[in-house]
């Protein structure tokens, strides 16, 4: 939830908007209405002073043809590095100068600050246009008055089944037997060994075994497998000839003749485990009545879980609609940024307006997000809510019944400032969540 700002991170000064591909329509930064602008200058005595100090540092490091390593002359590192010496000082003085003048104007920036333009003529005083994205100001509505409705089903959700809940219980625990006696029926798992050959290039891919579940609405990479394997028997062998289309799925195939011969190695069938002592066992229960017991614990808690997470929506959906303000650009890119990060698989896309379809769903949900987490920033500044030590007592001692850990453990894991961090993290999002749903009225429909 924190957001870093110019005084977190004193890094170099940008001299350009540096975003990525995938990025929102442009908008012109004089259209920006969080954009702040300022100047800073540089004397040229100031200049040259830090030239001269600059080059000093050059002749004790640079190697020149001559001369000893740390023996260089200083005016012979002037004469030689002069555009370096003078680029080096400029850049750190636009850094050193940008962040002084943030700090001495309070400025809440979003991003770090970049160069609009420069002015610096050889022999005269060092100017520049400085340019940074701020915060906005955020002004929240009197949570009290607030009230969100939630559907009757969402807060009570269904009644306990019994047994319902043991059967989902047992076809999550399905375990795969092999079968000798019967031909493929749907639902089982069959071992496959394949190889497959271009009838025409005459290439052929390495044989390989293949696990397929016998789904008629699963889509085989072999096109029509389900139908040619329905009735066959474990240690048949046959052969499959298709023609690819050149949208085939499996690039290597597509637009060609392929045949694939087929050999059944194993068929197995998928079967719930009995409700006796051995699965018990397995699941750590001593008896049906202590398994029937946990099992409706475990459910009463995934329901009120799924009824705070509803309740949340709703409240977060309130708190979006009735807090308008403009959001930091730079935040929203790295919002972006984030997602693609954790997203995994390849971004393909077909054509342009895919592609731009798909920028403006990625930074409409990370406006939404930057939005929503710059909304319970200002709740958790403008309350003065924070963890305490007596919060983080009372979760370690809640960590220690939970994983049944000692408590000394919990605390020795926590004690590693990076995870100590996302653990205050944790506790402060509990707290602003508990202060605004103690707050905001919730009105069942």
């Amino acid at each position: 939830m924190n957001h870093k700002n110019a005084d977190a991170d004193k890094k170099s000064v940008s001299k350009a908007d540096n975003t990525g591909d995938l990025q929102p329509a442009a908008q012109d930064k004089d259209e920006n209405v969080l954009i702040r602008r300022f100047k800073i200058s540089m004397s040229k005595e100031d200049i040259a002073s830090e030239i001269e100090a600059l080059a000093v540092q050059y002749s004790q490091k640079v190697k020149m043809p001559g001369f000893r390593q740390g023996k260089v002359p200083v005016d012979v590192v002037k004469k030689v590095y002069k555009q370096a010496l003078k680029e080096e000082v400029i850049q750190q003085a636009v850094s050193k100068l940008a962040f002084a003048q943030i700090e001495k104007d309070k400025i809440a920036a979003a991003s770090e600050p970049y160069v609009e333009k420069m002015d610096n003529p050889e022999g005269e005083d060092f100017q520049a246009d400085i340019a940074v994205e701020t915060l906005p100001e955020i002004k929240l509505p009197d949570l009290e008055t607030l009230q969100v409705r939630i559907a009757t089903a969402d807060l009570h959700g269904e009644a306990f089944d019994e047994a319902k809940q043991i059967e989902k219980v047992l076809e999550a625990n399905k375990r795969s037997l092999p079968v000798k006696d019967r031909a493929i029926a749907e639902n089982d798992l069959v071992l496959l060994l394949v190889q497959s050959a271009d009838k025409t290039g005459k290439r052929k891919w390495p044989r390989q075994e293949i696990y397929f579940m016998m789904n008629k609405e699963k889509e085989a990479e072999i096109a029509g497998l389900h139908d040619e394997l329905l009735g066959k028997k474990s240690e048949e062998k046959f052969t499959i000839q298709r023609s690819y289309p050149a949208a085939a799925p499996k690039k290597a195939w597509a637009g060609k003749d392929i045949e694939h011969q087929v050999e059944i190695k194993a068929i197995y069938e998928l079967k719930k485990p009995e409700l006796d002592d051995n699965f018990l066992k397995s699941l750590g229960m001593k008896n049906v009545e202590d398994f029937k017991i946990k099992l409706k614990e475990e459910y009463q808690h995934r329901q009120e879980h799924q009824k705070d997470e509803k309740i949340m929506e709703g409240i977060y959906e309130t708190l979006l609609e009735t807090s308008q303000f403009p959001v930091p650009r730079s935040l929203q890119e790295q919002e972006v940024a984030r997602q693609l990060t954790q997203n995994r698989r390849p971004l393909n896309f077909k054509d342009d307006v895919e592609k731009a379809k798909f920028k403006e769903m990625m930074f409409a949900q990370a406006e939404k997000t930057v939005r929503l987490s710059l909304i319970l920033e200002q709740v958790y500044r403008q309350h003065h809510i924070a963890v305490t030590d007596q919060d983080l007592e009372k979760e370690y001692a809640h960590l220690s019944q939970h994983h049944s850990l000692p408590e000394k453990e919990i605390r020795k894991y926590y004690s590693e400032e990076k995870k100590a961090a996302e653990l205050r993290d944790h506790l402060l999002n509990v707290k602003i969540n508990a202060f605004i749903r103690d707050k905001i009225k919730i009105n069942e429909v």
